[in-house]
Order: C-alpha cells, then sequence, then structure tokens
C-alpha cells in the first residue's frame, strides 16, 4: 500500500513537471513566433520597392504573380501576428479559470461539498471563441466566491459547470490559435521565398 502511494505521489510531481514544461514551451513558441512574423513584417515591408513600385489595380492587365504572392504573404504574416497576440490574451484568460477551478474543487472538498463532474460538450471553434468574449468581458460572472460553495446553495453546481465549461472552450480554442499561428507563419514564409525567387 505504501509503494502504491509513493507512486502515486512520483506520478503526481512528474505531472506538475510536465504541466510547467508544457505552459513554458508555449509562451516560449508563441514570443519566438512573434518575433519572427515581426521581422519578417518589417523586413518586407522595408523590401516592398524592389516587388513593386507602384501598385496599378486594373482589370485589363496582367496578373504579377510576384505582387499577389507577396500580398497573400503580408496577409498571412499578420493574421499570425494577431493570432499571437490573441493567444496570449486567450492564455491569460484560461490561466485565470483554470485555477479558479482548482480553488473551488479545493474549496468544496474542504466544505464537503459534492461536486458533479458531468461530461462537457466539445464546442465549435466559434463558440470557443464566443465563451473566450463572454469571459473576457464578464469574468466575475464566472467566478465562484467562497460563500457559493456550500451543499445548501443549488446554483453551485450549474455555475460550476459553467465555469468548467468556458475553461474546456478557452483551452481547445488556445490549441487552434497555436495550429493557426504556425500554418499562417509558415505559409508566409513560403510565399516570401516565392517572392525573392521570381524577383
Amino acid at each position: 500500500m505504501q509503494d502504491k502511494k509513493g507512486k502515486l505521489q512520483e506520478y503526481q510531481e512528474r505531472y506538475h513537471f510536465w504541466t510547467d514544461k508544457r505552459i513554458s514551451q508555449l509562451s516560449f513558441q508563441n514570443n519566438l513566433f512573434l518575433a519572427i512574423g515581426i521581422a519578417i513584417l518589417g523586413y518586407f515591408w522595408k523590401e516592398r520597392d524592389s516587388v513593386y513600385t507602384q501598385l496599378i489595380i486594373n482589370s485589363s492587365l496582367s496578373i504579377d504573380p510576384k505582387i499577389v504572392f507577396f500580398f497573400i504573404g503580408m496577409l498571412m504574416i499578420l493574421y499570425s501576428i494577431v493570432t499571437g497576440l490573441l493567444l496570449a490574451i486567450s492564455r491569460l484568460i484560461d490561466l485565470r479559470l483554470t485555477s479558479n477551478v482548482l480553488l473551488t474543487r479545493k474549496r468544496a472538498l474542504q466544505n464537503e461539498v459534492a461536486i458533479d463532474d458531468k461530461l462537457l460538450a466539445q464546442n465549435s471553434f466559434f463558440k470557443s471563441f464566443h465563451s473566450l468574449w463572454v469571459v473576457f468581458w464578464n469574468y466575475d460572472d464566472f467566478v465562484l466566491a467562497r460563500s457559493e460553495i456550500n451543499p445548501d446553495n443549488s446554483s453551485f453546481q450549474p455555475k460550476f459547470r459553467k465555469l468548467r465549461q468556458a475553461s474546456r472552450d478557452i483551452g481547445n480554442f488556445l490549441w487552434i490559435l497555436v495550429k493557426n499561428q504556425i500554418v499562417s507563419l509558415l505559409l508566409s514564409l513560403v510565399l516570401f521565398i516565392v517572392v525573392l525567387i521570381i524577383k
């Protein structure tokens, strides 16, 4: 029995260690990609005169692929930067919600309040974004005060479920943002390399 408790403690410590590493890596990755994106944007914005001297929009002229790739690349790099900024804000909100979920669980255990851990819904990208928007502007509506965590409070379970669902939605939204940031950065790099080859 003691050996099992020791193993559980070891696994718990490993879990905390790797959770901290994951959070640190996410921050590092986001900061690195933001810096790379801003550097690439600055470089190609400075070099835009070598791609085109005058932007003329005329349907009778032929399409210059160099200019098309350049502008699509600029849009993709801007999208990558905006995604990175949104990722940073979302991550802060997600950490606040997750810490509140853990604090609520701790207080419920101390007050001997049973928690209904029903499965949460897997929401779409847009629903997850909506959750982020709602939590950003109404964070206090999701926080459970110490006085609300008692067995006689009928609103505790629905409010805690709402808190858990928002935390899950924003967590899922974070990983969608990470993927979008990486893909848009890589696509913009490919497009800018094509522009350099063509010119």
